[in-house]
Formats: structure tokens, C-alpha cells, sequence
């Protein structure tokens, strides 16, 4: 009988892994928003300026031996390094488990193999699965602390992520990596004028999901697909990165737009565009649209405790855009199959857009009678 053992110790070494990460960010959120240098000088106590040692840079250990406090002049640090340090360090945790053991996004490839608790090593397709959430994770997670502390997302920051993101889409791409029997089996070809096939949002709709083609994207960027594109798969992998992470960028630049014209000032800043624009290059335009609205309903309650608590008029609206995007990633097989029809139909998509900005016109206006007002232009670059 399979021993747990190797996947234990696995989620333990994906949490070893987080902590560190998270250590990193929090170098990162220090720095890149005053443009200093990820690499150099090494940390160290910002009152007496000394460099903290090997043992004092230990994520979590370290913070916890010196009980938040410089060892040279007694400076406290900050407790949000510890906790940077263990959110990233569960959050890997929780995402490795859920990628690689429970296959919670029910891959064909991965469901029917047990190579984790046979052999007690993963699948190599499922640990890029796993590397690939993590990494977009990372990504959101610097970028809402930014966002939080300095109102402004860096777009270096974004830019970095985004291009990390249309790379993995370009080496793995839809339906990356299915077995070509499984899409064979599912594939319907009608005939066409340029040779096109229906693809998985033409199948019959009571297909069990589970059986659904795909990959690091759960669907491409559109349908049906012409046969050269089809036939050149890192062609599609790149073209669905620029698709969507372009689509990411225009939908907060338009909800933007509208927002402006309800507020009557400046609204969203362009970092959130940026934000949507990495999760793009990373899940497909189809989550990201969804997970704006997922967003929208997190962030405003975080920006209603950030305006009753400290009277501040900015609402902070990277954290719930990133929140919103993990959410929808890992509901996503649930709420894929219910929307991959309405999502390849040119006049529901369409019809969806006009009633999204309308809706968010009406929105801004609420949120003009409510008090809520903007960061100066200035600020949000």
C-alpha cells in the first residue's frame, strides 16, 4: 500500500520553498518601489545600517530567534516580514497539494497517474503546473503589497511577470500536455472555407468536464482555430499570451474610462491595468475577464476597511484584482465548463461588454456619493 510519506515531504519542501520566496518579496516590495537594486547591498538594519548575517536572514527562524529585533542596535523590524515569509510559504504549500496530489484542475494527463505515491516523485508536467501557479502567485502577491504601501504598482514589475508569462505560454501551450489521443477522441471536424475545426467549446454539452483538453491555458484564444495555427502549436501558445494579456490591459483601461467619467476624477491607475495584464499572459483572457468581477467583490470590502480605519480616499484595488485572480484559477474547473459557450459567441460577448461598463458607470457614480475619491494622477503611474 502507497506510504504518505513522499507527499508530506513533498508539501513540506513547497513550504521551505514559499518561505523563501516570500523573503524575497519582501526585498522586493522594499525596493523596487524606489528603484533600487534587487541584488545589492545584501539586506540590513535600515536604522544602524548593518548587513544582518546568515542566521538573521533565515525566513520565518530567523525573525522568530531574534524576536523582530536588530541584533546590533535593537531596532524592530517590522512583523509583516514574518508573515509575508508564512502566507508564501502555506500558500505553496496548499498549491502543490492541490496540483500535484489532489489534481484539483482535473488535467486527463495528470488524473490517472499515481507516480507521486508509487514512487515517490511527481509528475514533471505537474510540477510545471505548479511552478507556473506559484510564479503568477509571486507576481500578485509583490504586487498588491506595492500597491498597498506606495499606491502605485511598479511596471517593471508587471512587465517582468508578463514577459515570464507569454514565455511559458509559448513552451506550453493549449492543450499542453495532453496525450494527442485524448483531443483526437474529442475533436468533431466540420468542414469549412479556410479548413477550420470545431474545438472544445463546439462539443456536445453534456461531455463530462473531466475529460476536457487542456493545459497551463485552460482554453485558447479563440474558435474555431484555423489548421495552420493548429498545427503550430508554440504559435498558439504565443499568440493566446499576447491575445490576453492584451485583453487584460484594455479591460481595466476601459473600466478606467468609465470610472473616470462617473467620479469625475481620475479612478483606477494604470499599475491595476498592468496587474491584469501579467495574469493575462498567465491564465487566458477568459478567467481574467472573470476574475475582475471576483475581484471587485474583495476588493471593496478591503477598501471600506481601509476608509472607515484610517480615512484614507484611495481604494487600493490591486490586492482584490489579485485575490479575484487566484479565486477564479483554482474555480475555474467548476466555472469553466458553465461558461465556455457564452464565452466563443461573438454577440453574447459583446452584448456581456456593453453591460459591463454600463454597470460600471453606475458604480462609479455610487462610489462618488459614497466619498470616495482617487490618487492624484501623479501617484499612479
Amino acid at each position: 500500500m502507497p506510504h504518505p510519506l513522499p507527499e508530506v515531504v513533498w508539501v513540506t519542501c513547497a513550504f521551505v520553498l514559499g518561505t523563501a520566496v516570500g523573503s524575497f518579496l519582501n526585498v522586493v516590495v522594499g525596493r523596487l518601489p524606489l528603484e533600487k537594486s534587487l541584488l545589492w547591498p545584501n539586506s540590513r538594519c535600515l536604522t544602524c545600517l548593518h548587513s544582518l548575517t546568515t542566521g538573521d536572514n533565515l525566513p520565518i527562524i530567523g525573525w522568530l530567534h531574534r524576536r523582530g529585533r536588530c541584533r546590533f542596535c535593537g531596532t524592530k523590524f517590522s512583523s509583516r516580514y514574518l508573515w509575508v515569509e508564512l502566507a508564501t510559504g502555506l500558500a505553496f504549500a496548499l498549491m502543490f497539494y492541490l496540483d500535484v496530489i489532489a489534481h484539483w484542475h482535473r488535467m486527463p494527463f495528470l488524473e490517472n497517474s499515481y507516480l507521486l505515491r508509487i514512487q515517490g516523485v511527481p509528475e514533471w508536467q505537474a510540477l510545471v503546473v505548479f511552478l507556473h501557479h506559484a510564479t503568477l502567485f509571486s507576481f500578485l502577491l509583490a504586487a498588491s503589497l506595492c500597491d498597498w504601501d506606495q499606491k502605485a504598482i511598479p511596471l517593471s514589475l508587471t512587465t517582468t511577470g508578463t514577459i515570464i508569462g507569454l514565455t511559458m505560454a509559448t513552451c506550453f501551450p493549449w492543450p499542453w500536455p495532453n496525450d494527442p489521443a485524448v483531443v483526437t477522441r474529442l475533436r468533431q471536424p466540420v468542414a469549412g472555407p479556410f479548413g477550420v475545426r470545431d474545438r472544445l467549446w463546439m462539443l456536445p454539452t453534456d461531455i463530462d468536464p473531466h475529460q476536457f483538453p487542456e493545459g497551463l491555458y485552460p482554453w485558447p484564444v479563440w474558435g474555431p482555430l484555423p489548421d495552420w495555427l493548429w498545427n503550430h502549436h508554440w504559435a498558439l501558445g504565443l499568440l493566446t499570451g499576447l491575445a490576453v494579456a492584451a485583453t487584460g490591459m484594455v479591460l481595466l483601461r476601459a473600466i478606467k474610462f468609465m470610472f473616470e467619467r462617473g467620479l469625475g476624477k481620475e479612478a483606477l491607475g494604470l499599475g491595476d491595468a498592468d496587474l491584469m495584464m501579467l495574469a493575462g499572459s498567465f491564465l487566458g483572457w477568459q478567467p481574467v475577464v472573470m476574475a475582475f468581477f471576483v475581484g471587485t467583490f474583495a476588493a471593496l470590502p478591503l477598501g471600506l476597511i481601509l476608509r472607515f480605519r484610517s480615512n484614507e480616499a484611495y481604494l487600493p484595488f490591486g490586492p482584490g484584482l489579485a485575490l479575484g485572480v487566484m479565486v477564479t484559477l483554482y474555480w475555474w474547473p467548476w466555472m469553466g465548463p458553465a461558461l465556455h459557450v457564452f464565452f466563443f459567441d461573438n454577440v453574447l460577448v459583446l452584448v456581456a461588454g456593453g453591460v459591463l461598463l454600463g454597470g460600471l458607470f453606475v458604480g462609479s457614480v455610487l462610489l462618488r456619493v459614497m466619498g470616495f475619491g482617487a490618487a492624484e494622477p501623479a501617484a499612479r503611474a
